[in-house]
């Protein structure tokens, strides 16, 4: 169990170790930017940025490559994001491959050690930790290095700040959770199931059956992407989250590159033009219906532009072994803004 963390873990630092002694005599150019330390579990309101360029960069990325634990005054829950990018005279990704794979047989051995000891899927980020050390990120051990072997023609660094990320949760869960909250309640209160607010909550999902899914939506804190791009469409052809630098190859021409600026919340307060208008089904616990669980409304299929001829890490990607649907959220302990007596 935790000896196939430790082990997995100290061949992982191994690679990267080798890996930073390698790149940087590679650089043609490249940029990063240092973001402000999160000391408290809250997204700032203004984000400064500083950009590094030259041995700056390259020794603020090496240390980064690295980054597993948190830092001096940073807090739980927190990640250390540095995002930018190297052009490079020769390929990495080969090496990247490697790393980024060590760091899924890392979770899925974390993964492995939560179902041997019957835990629930909260208990991942406190297994790491007993395994590694008590500063241990989840979050910054987990996260990919991309790599795209072209030249783009342009790269776009900018911010989401008004994302929303969606958790599936399967209805019959919800109804699980729903029913044992309306006998609590009955009780408590000396009415019938069907008089309770938990017993009216389950009326509004009885048309939907277990296997659907409903939608959990949270906001999700600032955080910087880029937008890469390699033919003449005026759609990206690559979108990730900049957590870390990544790589690209150097060209006869340089790319074009939108450098990231700083994020002051005040300025972004407009709503997004592509908002899409979702129905509540139960407001108090935040959750809306699926479009793709329900008949005549599945999205239609777009094209999209995606790097297929492009050797790259952008398509890869990796699930925890036995991971259904909705593994990533912890049934025991949803967020359903459920009075704690009721739990």
């Amino acid at each position: 169990m935790y000896v196939d963390i430790t082990s997995i873990h100290a061949r992982l630092v191994s690679q990267v170790n080798a890996f930073n002694h390698i790149w940087p005599q590679w650089v043609v150019s490249g940029k990063v930017w240092q973001l402000p330390l999160l000391v408290q579990q809250k997204a700032l309101d203004l984000i400064e940025v500083q950009p590094l360029e030259g041995e700056a960069a390259i020794h603020a990325t090496t240390r980064a490559m690295t980054q597993f634990e948190r830092l001096p005054g940073q807090a739980p829950g927190t990640v250390m994001r540095l995002p930018g990018y190297f052009a490079l005279s020769q390929s990495v990704l080969p090496w990247i491959k490697e790393i980024n794979q060590l760091k899924d047989e890392l979770m899925a051995a974390i993964e492995q050690t939560r179902l041997e000891l019957n835990l629930a899927t909260t208990a991942r980020s406190k297994i790491l930790r007993q395994a590694l050390g008590a500063q241990f990120s989840m979050k910054q051990l987990a996260r990919h290095t991309q790599v795209f072997d072209i030249c783009p023609r342009l790269i776009v660094f900018t911010w989401a700040g008004h994302t929303t990320g969606g958790e599936r949760v399967a209805v019959g869960k919800v109804r699980e959770l729903l029913g044992k909250a309306a006998e609590q309640q009955s009780s408590k209160d000396n009415v019938s199931i069907e008089q309770t607010l938990a017993g009216a909550e389950l009326r509004r999902i009885v048309n939907l059956s277990d296997q659907a899914s409903l939608i959990k939506y949270k906001k999700v804190a600032p955080h910087p992407r880029a937008m890469v791009y390699f033919s003449a469409n005026s759609r990206y052809d690559a979108m990730i989250h900049s957590n870390l630098p990544m790589f690209v190859l150097a060209g006869e021409e340089p790319s074009s590159v939108h450098e990231l600026r700083n994020f002051d919340r005040n300025t972004r307060q407009a709503e997004r033009p592509d908002k899409k208008s979702r129905i509540e089904v139960i407001p108090r616990m935040n959750l809306y219906l699926n479009p793709d669980d329900l008949v005549g409304q599945r999205k239609p299929s777009v094209m999209v532009s995606k790097p297929s001829s492009v050797a790259s890490t952008y398509s890869d990607k990796a699930q925890l072994p036995g991971q259904s649907v909705d593994a990533t959220v912890d049934h025991s302990q949803l967020d359903l803004n459920l009075p704690t007596d009721e739990v």
